[in-house]
């Protein structure tokens, strides 16, 4: 939050006092750090809902990194084939680079709440509050920047940066409110409980693959 506070006075001081040329230079090295510093945030939330025993759960891990890696690859996909409505080449992939943002946040958020759903983690923590608020936008940012790319920024710019606003303003709320309210208790093992619970897995793992290997011979 206080790095979008500092880019948007950034921004508008190089608006109005610099060349255009700078003022787009200024906004995509701050579109890079801007997807850079939401992909630390989601990868943390990621970590702590799919570490709630302070060790990764194996499952949820792997899951993760696979639907994160697939859906980046697609995402890199789309946003490289498209044809933005911009004639600028600079704009043109801006654009691109937007809508590569706007989905990758969105994947990665999906991939996180539904690794977490299926290996029954997903609870009603803080954290997780963070993560369904931040997905809203998400979706939301996604419709806006899908619009830009395919109508072009003047087709109701406005009405869609309005949009996204005021989901971002709703989204505040919820989590004003949410924080607001004390986190549910977690219920913690201890130490031997985790190490047992760790070695189990970890010899019914062992045991699939020997079946598994059985059945194949």
């Amino acid at each position: 939050m206080g790095f979008n506070v500092f880019r948007t006075i950034l921004l508008v001081v190089l608006y109005k006092y610099a060349s255009l040329h700078k003022y787009w230079l200024a906004y995509s090295y701050a579109s890079v750090i801007d997807l850079a510093l939401q992909l630390g945030i989601i990868f943390e939330l990621a970590r702590v809902v799919l570490k709630p025993t302070r060790t990764w759960v194996r499952d949820a891990g792997k899951m993760f990194s696979l639907c994160g890696v697939a859906g980046a690859g697609v995402a890199a996909a789309i946003a490289y084939f498209i044809n933005p409505s911009s004639p600028s080449s600079l704009e043109s992939w801006v654009e691109k680079g937007n809508l590569f943002s706007a989905m990758l946040t969105l994947e990665l958020f999906a991939s996180m709440l539904f690794a977490s759903t299926r290996l029954g983690l997903l609870g009603t923590s803080h954290v997780m509050r963070l993560g369904q608020g931040w997905a809203i936008w998400a979706i939301a940012d996604l419709i806006a920047e899908g619009a830009y790319s395919h109508f072009g920024s003047d087709w109701r710019g406005v009405a869609l940066d309005y949009v996204r606003t005021f989901t971002y303003f709703g989204v505040t709320i919820y989590w004003m409110i949410t924080l607001w309210r004390p986190e549910p208790k977690r219920r913690t093992l201890s130490s031997e409980m985790q190490a047992y619970l760790d070695g189990l897995h970890v010899q019914l793992q062992s045991e699939l693959k020997h079946v598994t290997s059985i059945e194949k011979h």
